[in-house]
């Protein structure tokens, strides 16, 4: 082999490392789009069912439910959160039982944490806010059953993030170091996805900015669960650079935001 033919080699090698450490970002910021934006679209077609026309957004619903009960507002305000949930439960099952040791189980580990993250992150804010509060806002729930509820919520919600940042630590570059592993893996997802998410949700009310970058903190228990998870046994599995699969659930999550962001109506 000549010279030339090794450096190309090696470029070739660097730049597929480089892939490798940008998927989990990536990856995140589609499974981000892929499950907050159906959420809101739960949401819409809920109050759609019980007679109501909406606005749908990309990050919210304007609804015109003025003449809606208590209990009917109290089911749109959970049907996001547990659709989410739905999402999240179905896609870790098939991460765990199908797509595993296979390349494109990371998006469906993405797609299940951020599904679960979107209904336990209400959970552990429903005497706070989320769609949980709103919820038991118009159901007139005790104050001390919400601190009670939100206790639990946060508990559960801790330790899943520690998990899935264990699981995640096993998608990085085999000889990657800890310190570059448990960076590729959940701080730059954390930062750097949670940063892109919002300016691909771009324009958005102040109040969803901020809700955004202050609901990602569980990420920090993810990145202790990396830096432990390190030390495991790898799974099994090629961890391979971006691909054209990765590409088109990107070109997919951007245009299903960007439709969006101009206003979906559901009307009667």
């Amino acid at each position: 082999m000549s010279a030339t033919d090794q450096i190309s080699q090696v470029g070739a090698t660097e730049q597929g490392k480089l892939g490798s450490a940008l998927r989990p970002t990536l990856l995140f910021v589609a499974a981000f789009a892929l499950n907050i934006s159906p959420h809101e679209a739960a949401h819409a077609l809920a109050g759609y069912v019980m007679g109501f026309s909406s606005t749908l957004f990309q990050m919210w619903v304007d609804p015109d439910a003025a003449s809606a009960t208590p209990l009917q507002l109290a089911v749109i305000a959970t049907t996001g959160p547990i659709f989410s949930l739905i999402m999240g439960i179905v896609c870790l099952l098939i991460y765990g039982k199908v797509y595993r040791t296979r390349p494109s189980g990371l998006f469906f580990l993405m797609m299940a944490m951020v599904g679960i993250y979107s209904f336990l992150g209400p959970v552990a804010g429903v005497a706070f806010g989320g769609d949980f509060n709103i919820a038991s806002n118009f159901l007139g729930a005790p104050k001390t059953i919400l601190y009670s509820v939100s206790a639990v919520g946060f508990l559960l919600l801790s330790v899943f993030m520690f998990f899935i940042g264990r699981e995640l630590s096993q998608w990085a570059p085999p000889d990657f170091e800890r310190a570059k592993n448990v960076l590729c893996t959940t701080v730059a997802p954390w930062l750097i996805g949670t940063a892109l998410a919002v300016l691909l949700y771009l324009p958005l009310p102040q109040f969803l900015v901020g809700s955004a970058v202050s609901g990602s903190a569980f990420w920090l228990v993810a990145v202790i669960g990396a830096t432990f998870g390190y030390s495991r046994k790898r799974t099994t599995h090629s961890t391979a650079s971006l691909t054209w699969i990765d590409f088109g659930l990107m070109i997919i999550a951007v245009a299903l935001v960007r439709i969006l962001a101009h206003g979906v109506r559901l009307s009667h």
